[in-house]
């Protein structure tokens, strides 16, 4: 059995994150996955990521945003990896959108750079992208592609150089927590640190045995051809009409050079250990439906598909925080799709979180805002 300063369960984005952070700061940290990161078991399935800075969510982001921003760049640097590329991005939608208005409010009340365009304007300015009349489109020249791989190879490669220990393809079968520290156990072996950190993902309630107000949420990405002698199309975001409360569809031009589109799917709530990469007829269906009508170059069926899942909270914001019955261990969870381009400040917080250090200003996604009751036995 051996001993460590902390472990974290799931090394995947946010917890390659933490790991690496930890390990920079002078701790002896063990990461240990159920898979190898990257995988196709969780919501960074797939080559990219839409990192936009405008966010439909709330002003507390615009900050966090800065920072993710910048500690990417950093990361970039420091690893000589290319881990995001500025696409621009267009949001597309009309006033009276839940989404579309939100988003436009918080980003006019940010630093970010933007133009709003307007009809034939839009249309213009966007020739690529069918735009409907009473539609605005809001330009962020700033808007990037997360690269999936080379963003946790990244960071995997900074908290090796650090000392953290992985055990990939470890399945955790049980942990405790006294007021001597934590232990973690896997069929491979039995380990004991004085902290523990959490980031499992979809999986977060069966492995930390709580009851968190959350759903898992399976997601299908499709990729088109396009036409390869033409300018790059930006990212895409598009907001449903007024009264529609579904998640906007979005797309994003991939390093293979194909453009891939996310259409989310009402209801489609899954046991996260039955993920299948199996796409439906329906599935295909909802994508095309949304390519042809706003992407008519996009001509057709998908070149390949990818599913992922992500974890919705209740009220739409990340939990993180404490176990609400063990003070040693620390989580972070309900990522709602976004989790991704803030990597590396989720990190860094639950870095904070694990020695000692709150975020009161973060009270937003504390835990305290449910009362979570505790499964295990």
């Amino acid at each position: 059995m051996s001993r460590f300063d902390v472990i974290i369960i799931g090394a995947g984005t946010w917890g390659s994150s933490t790991a690496w952070q930890l390990a920079e700061r002078g701790h002896k940290v063990l990461a240990i996955d159920a898979f190898t990161p990257p995988h196709a078991h969780g919501s960074h399935a797939g080559a990219t990521r839409l990192a936009r800075q405008s966010n439909s969510t709330g002003p507390e982001y615009v900050e966090l945003t800065q920072r993710a921003f910048a500690a990417w760049k950093s990361i970039a640097e420091r690893t000589g990896i290319d881990v995001m590329t500025t696409t621009g991005n267009v949001f597309v939608g009309a006033p009276g959108s839940k989404w579309f208005d939100n988003t436009l409010e918080n980003l006019k009340a940010s630093p970010f750079e933007h133009e709003i365009f307007t009809g034939d304007e839009a249309r213009a300015r966007f020739p690529r992208v069918r735009i409907e009349d009473g539609e605005l489109a809001v330009w962020e020249p700033k808007g990037a592609v997360s690269l999936v791989q080379p963003s946790i190879h990244a960071m995997q490669q900074l908290g090796c150089e650090e000392g953290v220990e992985v055990r990939y393809g470890e399945k955790v079968l049980d942990w405790s927590a006294d007021d001597n520290g934590v232990v973690v156990t896997t069929a491979a072996g039995r380990y004991e640190a004085d902290r523990l950190v959490v980031t499992v993902g979809a999986f977060s309630n069966s492995v930390l045995g709580l009851d968190f107000p959350t759903r898992v949420e399976r997601q299908v990405l499709a990729n088109f051809a396009i036409d390869p002698a033409a300018p790059q199309l930006p990212s895409l975001y598009v907001a449903a009409p007024a009264g529609d409360d579904s998640a906007p569809s979005y797309g994003c031009p991939e390093p293979d050079g194909t453009f891939k589109v996310s259409v989310p799917g009402k209801g489609n709530i899954i046991d996260p250990e039955s993920l299948s990469q199996d796409v439906t007829q329906a599935d295909l269906d909802r994508v095309l439906s949304f390519v042809r009508s706003r992407l008519p170059e996009a001509k057709g069926d998908p070149v390949a598909t990818t599913v992922c899942m992500w974890t919705e909270s209740e009220d739409g914001h990340w939990l993180i925080g404490r176990h609400p019955t063990h003070e040693r261990v620390v989580l972070g969870a309900g990522c709602n799709g976004r989790g991704f381009r803030y990597a590396p400040v989720i990190g860094s917080i639950l870095a904070d979180m694990t020695e000692g250090t709150d975020h009161p200003e973060l009270a937003r996604f504390d835990l305290g805002r449910y009362e979570l009751n505790s499964t295990r036995v």
